[in-house]
């Protein structure tokens, strides 16, 4: 009995040396391929922005606004931006009809609350609202965009 108890625990010796093989090798191999996997290397892409355009100061606007209880009155200076590589031709256009410019600054946000120029959407809508009108009489080109440099609501 002593000689099959003897061979059982050799068995069992191997058996469990084997198993303990066994699972250090597939530990091995699964960190080696978890490590191994290269994520490929992202680049930064980079976007050129368009250029600024040209410019034009609009000056400052003092506007009473449309509120229909009490007087309120903005203040803003205002600015817009021609596109980039505009001609020479759109700058001579926008100083001659600068005073129909100036009408339409005026008018867009005269008809407007202080509740209404108070919201920060609003006013990006206004901006835009701007910049619609005076393209639509335009003849020599666009302006990209109208900002406003200075904004005060009394």
């Amino acid at each position: 009995m002593a000689g099959e108890d003897k061979k059982t625990l050799q068995l069992l010796v191997v058996l469990t040396s084997a198993v303990l093989v066994i699972s250090l090798i597939s530990a091995g191999a699964a960190f080696f391929v978890l490590m191994s996997k290269n994520t490929p290397a992202t680049k930064k892409v980079i976007v050129e922005k368009p250029e600024l355009g040209e410019i034009q100061n609009l000056g400052e606007f003092t506007v009473n606004l449309a509120d229909p209880t009490e007087s309120h009155y903005l203040r803003a200076d205002v600015v817009m931006e021609l596109d980039y590589g505009s001609s020479a031709k759109l700058t001579e256009e926008i100083d001659h009809r600068m005073p129909q410019i100036k009408d339409i600054v005026i008018s867009s946000l005269g008809a407007k609350t202080s509740v209404q120029l108070a919201d920060p959407e609003n006013r990006d809508a206004m901006k835009k609202e701007i910049k619609d009108k005076i393209n639509a009489i335009l003849n020599r080109g666009q302006i990209a965009k109208v900002f406003f440099t200075s904004f005060a609501i009394q």
